[in-house]
């Protein structure tokens, strides 16, 4: 049965202790300027109000994060879950809209007309390519046809995690919003550590 962000969204989370147990690192820019995202959305002190909920590692993890850092991979996790559970009432489908605006803030003029000139295949192809670039683990490999594209995730544990599962649709969700093309992105299972982002347009 293909996955959605809503099914997604409805699975039980895994454990705190399981989630931090995951190993590797990802590149710092996977999660940004969150910390200032969310003080412009949501005020000056919601970035106490998310550290308040955060095991204390991650408490001191800095609001701003670019390609030259890097954290635990389960930092974007439980970062991620402690957003939507402060912010978003819990509902992890409700940060959907808020990765395309951020995105979409965070890009240049260029950078967007980019995007939308390369088109959905090459945007999605590209990102692929890209992976080993900002997780130290595991592999992604794109397959690409008219109006599909499929992004196969292998050989991490992470691949397993229902959120991270869903952080995946909402970024294939993304480009093709940056892209100009209306479609629709899903998940399947694909073997063992194994996860697969499929888009249709």
């Amino acid at each position: 049965m293909p996955l959605t962000i809503d099914t997604l969204a409805e699975l039980p989370r895994w454990e705190t202790a399981r989630t931090m147990g995951l190993p590797g690192w990802c590149r710092g820019d996977a999660l940004g300027p969150w910390g200032e995202n969310l003080a412009r959305r949501f005020g000056a002190g919601a970035h106490d109000r998310l550290r308040r909920r955060l095991p204390a590692e991650h408490a001191r993890i800095a609001p701003v994060l670019t390609a030259r850092d890097t954290v635990p991979v389960h930092a974007q996790l439980v970062l991620t879950e402690a957003i939507v559970d402060e912010f978003l009432a819990g509902d992890l489908r409700a940060l959907l809209p808020l990765l395309i605006e951020d995105t979409r803030a965070g890009l240049g003029r260029i950078q967007l007309a980019l995007v939308k000139t390369m088109g959905a295949h090459r945007a999605i192809a590209h990102g692929a390519r890209g992976f080993r670039d900002i997780y130290d683990r595991g592999s992604a490999e794109a397959e690409t046809a008219k109006g599909r594209a499929r992004v196969t995730f292998r050989g991490h544990e992470l691949f397993a995690h229902p959120t991270w599962r869903a952080l995946q649709l909402m970024a294939t969700t993304t480009v093709l919003d940056l892209a100009r093309t209306p479609g629709t992105v899903t998940g399947e299972d694909a073997g063992d550590l194994a996860f697969a982002t499929v888009a249709t347009w």
